[in-house]
């Protein structure tokens, strides 16, 4: 579909600018993906009818808002209230997003603000996942999806807010959770993450998931899947070589945990 060439436009639910999109409304809100191909003239200051969360897939661009930019690549989230004025420069292709927009029904319905979602965007707890579970199910028909859609959004929400800032981990938390991001593809015993910060293995199992939101165990399998999404958009490598690289035992442990946490097949993501 071709943008409207005029400036300070609103874009109604479900309209986009971008020169490719689809959208899937599932009642009390909307699931837009948007892509661009290509380079093509972009810039366009609008503003959207409905509250947005917007999630870059892959690809990116430079955001203007009031008074300041924003750099937006892969994995990055960005809420816009209902008629806020921006601009996106596109200068990384392909690119896509995938964009929710979020009627009044919905918040009145689960007792949300605004606020609420805006914090659940800047708390951001497992977007990355989150957004392509609801992709994956924007291919099913009829209730089940529509709930099943309905729950992984909420979830989100519920997670994000529930998530500890950094100001409340303790230290050796802290410490926990900068080593398992930097020795993302071992598998880290506990009695060796124990060792490493200090504490005792007791002491990190019964803190672990009221700080995390998930077990040791899966938030180091959501490490992996995150490195392993990125390299099957950006990478050549064969699936075996991905599975290897991301600290996976062989190609049929990696494609079940992959499929368990996204929804799709390693070799079907590749092709999104």
């Amino acid at each position: 579909m071709k943008s409207v060439a005029k400036k300070n436009i609103i874009l109604k639910r479900g309209r986009y600018l971008a020169p490719n999109y689809e959208t899937h409304d599932f009642g009390d809100f909307l699931i837009g993906i948007t892509e661009h191909s290509s380079p093509i003239e972009t810039g366009i200051w609008h503003t959207h009818e409905k509250p947005i969360i917007s999630f870059v897939l892959y690809g990116g661009n430079k955001e203007y808002r009031k008074n300041k930019m924003i750099e937006r690549v892969g994995g990055s989230i960005n809420f816009y209230n209902p008629y806020e004025l921006h601009k996106n420069i596109y200068n990384t292709f392909p690119s896509k997003h995938i964009s929710l927009e979020i009627d009044d029904a919905f918040f009145n319905k689960f007792d949300y603000s605004k606020s609420d979602i805006e914090l659940a965007v800047i708390k951001n707890y497992d977007s990355h996942l989150t957004f392509i579970k609801l992709m994956n199910e924007i291919k099913m028909e009829g209730t089940r999806s529509r709930s099943s859609a309905e729950m992984l959004f909420v979830a989100f929400i519920e997670n994000s807010i529930n998530a500890k800032e950094d100001f409340v981990f303790s230290s050796w938390m802290l410490s926990v959770r900068d080593l398992l991001n930097d020795r993302w593809n071992e598998n880290i015993s506990l009695k060796e993450l124990a060792d490493k910060v200090n504490v005792h293995p007791t002491t990190i199992s019964k803190n672990f998931k009221p700080f995390f939101q998930c077990t040791l165990g899966e938030y180091m399998r959501k490490l992996k899947v995150e490195k392993a999404i990125s390299m099957l958009i950006s990478s050549e490598q064969s699936l075996t070589e991905i599975a290897h690289t991301c600290g996976f035992s062989d190609q049929s442990h990696f494609t079940r945990v992959f499929k368990s946490a996204t929804g799709y097949l390693p070799k079907q993501f590749a092709k999104v």
